[in-house]
This record gives C-alpha cells, sequence and structure tokens, in this order.
C-alpha cells in the first residue's frame, strides 16, 4: 500500500466518516489526524530496531583531482568493513585520525557527514559500501514505505491506536495493539538481522 492507501484504510478500519481522504496533502479535520497518525506510524516503526529493509549498497564516484566527496543523503551508519575501490579494500578512520598519505589507503566521514580520502586517487572510479538509511518520511500520495508490503498493516494497526486515544476509545486501542503485536512479531522474526552465535567450546 502506498502513503494514500495506508490513509484510506485506516479511515476504513476506524469507521471514520466519509470515503476520503482523497490526497494526504493540504487536508483538515478527521482527514488530517488520519494522515498524521499514518505518518508518525511508520516514524515509530523505523525508529524501533535496525531493520533489513533499510539495509542498502551505496557508491560514490571519485575522481584523480579530489578528496572530499558528498555521501548518500539517506545515510545513516555504514558499514566500515565493506569500503572497496577497485577491488581493493578500503580502511575507515576516525576524522581525528585521518592523514595525508602518498597513496589513497583510507578515508573517513567528517562531522559534516561528508566522506574524505587521506589522498587522491591514482584513479577514477567507484567508492562501494553498505550502509543503513534514515528513517524514511511518507510524502506524497504514492510514497511507499520501504519494508515488506506484507507488514503494511503494522503501521495501520499503529495509527488506529492513536485514533483509540483520541476517541477515548479503550476498546479500540486494546484490538489494535493485538493486531499490530501479530505483525510486527512475524516483521521482527523476518527483518531484524541474523546474529551468529559462537559454537560451544565443549
Amino acid at each position: 500500500m502506498n502513503f494514500l492507501e495506508l490513509c484510506q484504510r485506516l479511515r476504513q478500519d476506524t469507521g471514520s466518516i466519509g470515503t476520503g481522504p482523497e490526497t494526504v496533502t493540504s487536508q483538515s479535520g478527521n482527514d488530517a489526524r488520519l494522515v498524521s497518525w499514518i505518518r508518525s506510524a511508520w516514524q515509530e516503526i523505523q525508529t524501533e530496531r535496525r531493520w533489513l529493509f533499510d539495509w542498502t549498497q551505496g557508491g560514490v564516484t571519485l575522481n584523480t583531482s579530489g578528496t572530499q566527496y558528498a555521501m548518500p543523503t539517506d545515510l545513516d551508519v555504514w558499514e566500515r568493513n565493506t569500503l572497496a575501490f577497485d577491488g581493493r579494500k578500503i580502511d575507515v578512520l576516525p576524522w581525528a585520525e585521518l592523514e595525508a598519505a602518498p597513496r589513497f589507503t583510507a578515508a573517513a566521514l567528517a562531522p559534516d557527514g561528508s566522506l574524505h580520502l587521506n589522498a587522491k586517487p591514482d584513479t577514477a572510479g567507484i567508492l562501494t559500501f553498505e550502509y543503513w538509511r534514515t528513517p524514511q518520511n511518507l510524502i506524497a500520495n504514492t510514497d511507499v514505505p520501504r519494508m515488506p508490503e506484507r507488514f503494511h498493516m503494522a503501521i495501520v494497526y499503529r495509527a488506529h491506536k492513536q485514533y483509540g486515544f483520541y476517541e477515548s476509545a479503550p476498546e479500540a486501542v486494546e484490538i489494535a495493539t493485538i493486531n499490530e503485536a501479530k505483525v510486527m512479531n512475524n516483521l521482527t522474526r523476518s527483518q531484524l538481522p541474523h546474529v551468529d552465535l559462537p559454537e560451544s567450546l565443549a
């Protein structure tokens, strides 16, 4: 479901009057609340865990004349051990430890989020890496939450709880909480990073 469809599903499930919202922008009254509840529910879910659907691969095009580059705007945390350039692993150092060297061997993130190299590359190419994205904002009607669609109802149920609080309807809060927990349990099993446990020494 996209942003608008999530809002419409919330209206349907809460039994709110009307058939809208028709759009997620320039709304007022009940439709504005529905839009706000869906948007905030999605933000809350994203910030509760580091989900697999937030992992992605990125790249920065390097040239032979520069040592400072912009990083992807949605970068939250990068996987330091995944940086590579032309098949060669690149070390990631703390910003304060990055120093000039004869050859390009290391990189660091500056406090402003830009990428700095310890030296200019000998050849142009792509610096590749893996990273975790910042939470996604739902803005336009057609924006789709990036988690698998089979879990989208977790957003609706989370927003439904806000409706219940607003309407002072504890029974609505209780039902939405139960339904959300079922979907969130499945989401957790599917979308949390796998942890390899050490083998027993016994």
